[in-house]
């Protein structure tokens, strides 16, 4: 029978995450999360590392922030990761935003390509469920602009809808 390693204070070695070399934050569920000035240990003897992080959960929202404000396309892993920080199973997510349960699987497998509107309700869903100050500031001052752009006219615009590939795209053009 193997004895367990046991970790000494002797065989770790302190490390501070730096600028140039950041913690890998894998415990994130998120392959890309690094980060700068914590403190994490390694043993020099089993190679395990244990970071001591901060105020998990205020990161935990941080992340999330940049996620949904970021200008390309959500991940399947961070529309997962957003997902689990609402605390939503995979067939009750679906639901509520309109997607069957198995979509959503595949779409967070990496098997199925989210769309550009799917991605977009995924963040405002997430934006107002999590209640997230921030989030729910900065959209509605977004809000508040496109509604002071929109200029009213009594005649109706002409929309025009082109295919393509199997998908459709509309235009509106003032009459």
């Amino acid at each position: 029978m193997e004895v367990m390693h046991e970790c000494s204070s002797k065989s770790r070695k302190e490390i501070l995450a730096t600028d140039d070399s950041p913690y890998h934050f894998v415990d994130s569920g998120l392959s890309n999360v690094y980060l700068v000035g914590i403190t994490y240990y390694e043993c020099r003897e089993c190679g395990r590392v244990v970071a001591e992080i901060p105020a998990v959960r205020q990161l935990l929202t941080v992340i999330a922030r940049d996620l949904v404000e970021k200008s390309d396309a959500l991940a399947p892993e961070e529309i997962r990761f957003l997902r689990k920080r609402l605390r939503k199973r995979q067939i009750d997510f679906g639901k509520e935003i309109g997607l069957r349960p198995e979509t959503l699987s595949r779409i967070e497998n990496g098997d199925t390509r989210v769309n550009e509107r799917v991605d977009k309700l995924i963040r405002l869903y997430y934006a107002l469920q999590s209640q997230d100050p921030i989030l729910l500031e900065k959209f509605k001052h977004e809000l508040q602009a496109i509604l002071a752009s929109w200029k009213y006219s009594p005649a109706p615009s002409k929309i025009v809808a082109t295919v393509k590939g199997n998908e459709w795209e509309s235009d509106l053009v003032a009459a």
